[in-house]
């Protein structure tokens, strides 16, 4: 009958996180969640305007979703749970691997007897009529040549190189433990958001002045402030090499007013910048408008930003008129492209506008302005006026200061990969036997290698043949 004191606390949790079913199941898991954060809207990747909109459209969905932490599941305790229990179960598979490592490098370290090295599987016996201090000497200089490290006790030899191999394994899974911990200190630190700039536009680098943002709760609101300008935009950027690059902008990043790096960001170069990533996203038309006192006095103006929908080139946008209580609406095409206006001037700049306006829904104005046309707004007298047209863009920004500690992370698991395949400990134990009866010595030799061990034996092979070699009166 077991007593209370067969049971150990410490002992069933050891074993039950050191579990590879657990692993197992854990990866399984992560995997799953993963899979359906990928299908259900998530808050932090998607704009407020586009998640309101799905939100509307499945209220009992996104409902359930929310309440289950689905909309956040990269962050929700479900996903952070199964993380640290991987985390957890990891840890305790390395701490086992290295002390079976540890035992393995000092239990192999020992010289071995005739009778022991005759049950190894890889193992041969030579006998020569040499003398066992010349037989010894050949063995270490063969063995040397295949780059083994030798110990000598008397007549028997122990020898062995890559004996550091054997933190192969452990060194992976400690690879693995620092990617998690990079990770996850990546997202509680992360910051993304969307940027609008119109062509000449400077912002500084600061959560009011982005569109949507998402910060990590390590962030801090951990601003830089940097000035960030859009100093031109090409809507078909073509490269030095005559290469089409789509849509691209031209960024300046300045600080303290000196400018400190210049590039363009286009589909495949994207920008960095003190562990800033800048991305290009949508883009679209902003016409300047206007409103003017009766008198001709500007009371106020303003880029309005367009976008292009269904990619037909025309843009609209639906705004609102200072406050006068008025709402307007418009849509602006070019006749000829902007780019083919201010590279060649040559082409005449002719974009089009028609324009609505709305007093609490009634339409009291629809008609069409040119470039530098003025209307007058019969509500109130007021004008408005259309003098210039720009191109804008989204800046998708994102600084995460775990993407370093990653790469370094599947840097260092190269290394242990290439470790664990290319640096196999193999080890060498060899007796040597004055038999007294004839006079004869016999040598007993036997090898092992930790893995591909039909390839050793082409190795151990080729190791008994060059101490044949060397040992002219052999017979087997």
């Amino acid at each position: 009958m077991d007593t209370i004191s067969d049971f150990s606390p410490g002992k069933k949790i050891s074993s039950f996180f050191q579990s590879r079913k657990l692993a197992v199941i854990l990866i399984s898991s992560i995997i799953l969640v993963s899979i359906i954060g990928t299908h259900i809207p998530q808050k932090s990747q998607l704009k407020p305007e586009v998640y309101n909109a799905w939100k509307t459209n499945h209220p009992t969905q996104a409902e359930i979703f929310d309440f289950l932490g689905f909309t956040n599941m990269f962050s929700s305790a479900v996903f952070i749970g199964l993380c640290s229990l991987l985390f957890l179960n990891t840890s305790f598979c390395t701490r086992n691997m290295l002390v079976s490592a540890l035992r393995k490098l000092k239990r192999n370290q020992q010289f071995q007897n005739k009778d022991q090295i005759n049950g190894l599987e890889t193992r041969s016996e030579i006998s020569t009529a040499k003398e066992d201090k010349i037989v010894i000497s050949h063995i270490d200089s063969v063995l040397q040549s295949h780059g083994y490290r030798l110990s000598l006790e008397g007549n028997k030899i122990f020898a062995e190189k890559n004996r550091y191999g054997v933190f192969g394994v452990p060194l992976f899974h400690i690879c693995i433990l620092f990617i998690i911990l990079a990770t996850v200190y990546g997202s509680l630190g992360r910051m993304e958001g969307d940027m609008r700039l119109i062509e000449g536009q400077s912002l500084q680098e600061d959560h009011g002045n982005y569109m949507f943002i998402n910060e990590g709760p390590l962030f801090y609101e951990n601003h830089q402030k940097f000035d960030i300008k859009l100093d031109k935009f090409y809507p078909d950027y073509i490269d030095s090499t005559d290469t089409p690059r789509g849509a691209a902008g031209k960024l300046i990043i300045s600080e303290n007013g000196n400018e400190m790096k210049t590039d363009i960001v286009y589909s495949n170069n994207l920008v960095t910048y003190r562990d800033y990533t800048f991305l290009g996203n949508v883009y679209g038309m902003a016409p300047l408008l206007v409103l003017m006192n009766p008198d001709g006095t500007i009371y106020s103006g303003s880029y309005i930003t367009a976008s292009d929908p269904d990619s037909s080139g025309r843009y609209v946008a639906s705004f609102d008129m200072a406050d006068t209580g008025l709402e307007g609406g418009l849509m602006v095409y070019m006749t000829a492209p902007l780019t083919g206006i201010e590279e060649s001037g040559n082409t005449k700049q002719t974009p089009i506008m028609f324009m609505k306006i709305f007093d609490q829904g009634e339409e009291i104005y629809d008609g069409t302005l040119r470039l530098n046309d003025t209307v007058k707004i019969p509500w109130n007298n007021m004008y408005l006026g259309f003098y210039d047209i720009k191109y804008w863009s989204n800046f998708y920004v994102v600084k995460d200061n775990g993407t370093l500690l990653v790469y370094a992370g599947l840097g260092l698991i190269t290394l242990s990969l290439t470790i664990i395949f290319f640096v196999i400990p193999k080890r060498v134990w060899v007796e040597v036997v004055k038999d007294g009866a004839d006079g004869a010595t016999e040598i007993y030799i036997g090898g092992r290698a930790d893995k591909f061990r039909s390839l050793y034996n082409e190795e151990f092979s080729d190791i008994i043949d060059k101490i044949k070699e060397r040992l002219s009166n052999v017979t087997d």
